[in-house]
């Protein structure tokens, strides 16, 4: 893979992901879930930015970016979908940690890719502690911190 199919790769990725995350949100809030649907649109919110960043950068080395979006589901199951986005995390951080010796010639695109792997880490970490809540906790009553 080329650097430009990877900085296409990332900006659909994240553009989907973005999608989802949106979407996820909206259904939280609909039920109430005000805590939890606030901190799902800000990673929303961040995954668009970064999707425009990565565009804006491709534009900067003469590349014309593609207008797609990767396919992420829709779930309902809060459970499920904090599972869901662990396991998407986890496995993008070491795809994003590889490619950083693509960009040695390239520290703008490098260091960009540094500042999302260490944002992809910590959203890891937030999900990975939601997650051990609702063990320890059990899912009706972390259900009730998230309303807010």
């Amino acid at each position: 893979m080329t650097k430009t199919e990877f900085l296409k790769e990332l900006a659909k990725t994240w553009f989907g992901n973005s999608q989802q995350h949106s979407i996820h949100a909206q259904l939280l809030k609909m039920r109430g879930l005000n805590v939890l649907a606030d901190k799902i649109m800000a990673e929303s919110d961040e995954e668009w930015a970064e999707a425009k960043q990565v565009n804006a950068r491709l534009i900067e080395l003469g590349e014309t970016p593609t207008v797609e979006l990767k396919e992420y589901p829709v779930i309902t199951d809060i459970k499920e979908m904090l599972e869901y986005d662990y396991k998407d995390a986890a496995e993008a951080l070491p795809v994003m940690s590889k490619a950083l010796s693509m960009f040695d010639d390239d520290y703008v695109s490098r260091h960009m890719l540094e500042e999302f792997i260490i944002g992809e880490q910590e959203h890891l970490n937030w999900v990975r502690t939601h997650l051990c809540m609702i063990e320890q906790i059990g899912i009706e009553n972390y259900t009730i911190e998230m309303l807010g």
